[in-house]
C-alpha cells in the first residue's frame, strides 16, 4: 500500500482527539497496568531509595549538597519516562499488528496527529506516577521544593515525547510482543541504569561507565530535570533535553510518512 495515498487526506486536529480518546479509554480500562504504576514508585522510592538513604546522607551536585532521597527522587521520575516508552511501543505495536495503523492513516490521521494522540497514554501514566512519587516525597522529605518539582514534572512531560516517539519508531520494526519485550529487557533497561538516576557519577568512574553515560540521552535529560528541580535553571541542559526530543519527533514522523502500510502483519 503506497503511503502517498494518505498524505493528502487529513481530518485536521479532530484526528488528534480521536486517537487520544482511544488511548484514554485503553488507559482507564487497564486495571493491571494501573496497579503496576502504583507499585513502581512505592517499590523504587518507598523501599529502595529510602533504604539507601540510611547509608548515603547527601550527594554533592554541582556545588549543591542535596539530600540523597531528594537527588534519587528526580532520578526515579526520569526513570518513569523510559518505562512509559514501553506503553507507547505496546500500543503502536497493537495498531500495526491488527492493521489499525493503516486504517487510521487512510481515514485522515496524519503521522503527526498519530504521534500526538498516541503520546496521551504514556503522558497520563507519567503524570499519575509523578503525583504518587510527589506524595511519597512529601511524606519522607524527598521534595527539594514543591514549585520546582512540578516545573520539573512539566519539563518531563515534554521530554517524554522523546521516549514515546522512540517507542513508536521501534514499533514500526517490531512484529510481535516477544520482540518488544526483548528490546526493552536487553537495551532500554540498561539505558535506565547507565544514567545517573540513583547515583552521582564520580570523576574516577570506570571509563566504560563514563562512555555509556556520555552517549545516553537520559543522562542529559536528567541534568535538565535536576536543573529545574533544584532551582538552577541551566538553560544549556534544558535546551539539549528539548532539542533531542524535537529531533526524535521529526525522525519518527519521517519514518511514519515513508513506511509501508498493510492491513495485517505478514
Amino acid at each position: 500500500m503506497n503511503p502517498s495515498t494518505f498524505r493528502h487526506h487529513s481530518l485536521g486536529l479532530k484526528a488528534i482527539l480521536i486517537v487520544a480518546n482511544n488511548e484514554w479509554r485503553a488507559f482507564k480500562t487497564n486495571k493491571g497496568l494501573l496497579v503496576s504504576m502504583v507499585m513502581q514508585p512505592i517499590m523504587l522510592y518507598g523501599l529502595l531509595v529510602l533504604a539507601l538513604s540510611t547509608n548515603i546522607s547527601s550527594i554533592n551536585y554541582f556545588g549543591h549538597k542535596i539530600a540523597y532521597n531528594q537527588y534519587a527522587l528526580i532520578g526515579i521520575l526520569a526513570f518513569f519516562m523510559t518505562t512509559q516508552m514501553s506503553q507507547a511501543m505496546y500500543r503502536a505495536t497493537v495498531d500495526k499488528q491488527y492493521g489499525l495503523l493503516a486504517i487510521k492513516f487512510l481515514n485522515g490521521v496524519q503521522p503527526w496527529h498519530y504521534l500526538t494522540g498516541m503520546s496521551f497514554f504514556p503522558s497520563i501514566g507519567f503524570i499519575f506516577q509523578g503525583i504518587i512519587l510527589f506524595i511519597l516525597g512529601v511524606l519522607s522529605g524527598g521534595i527539594y521544593n514543591v514549585f520546582y518539582y512540578f516545573m520539573a514534572l512539566l519539563l518531563g512531560l515534554i521530554i517524554l515525547e522523546f521516549w514515546s516517539s522512540l517507542g513508536i519508531l521501534l514499533s514500526t520494526k517490531i512484529a510481535t510482543y516477544e520482540k518488544r519485550d526483548l528490546i526493552m529487557t536487553l537495551i532500554f533497561t540498561p539505558i535506565s541504569y547507565a544514567a545517573p538516576t540513583l547515583y552521582a557519577l564520580p570523576h574516577h568512574a570506570p571509563w566504560i561507565l563514563q562512555a555509556l553515560t556520555s552517549i545516553n540521552p537520559l543522562t542529559y535529560q536528567l541534568k535538565a530535570l535536576r536543573s529545574i528541580a533544584y532551582g538552577n535553571f541551566d538553560i544549556v541542559s534544558i535546551s539539549i533535553g528539548v532539542e533531542i526530543t524535537i529531533a526524535m519527533i521529526i525522525i519518527t514522523q519521517i519514518i511514519l510518512n515513508r513506511m509501508q502500510l498493510t492491513l495485517s502483519e505478514r
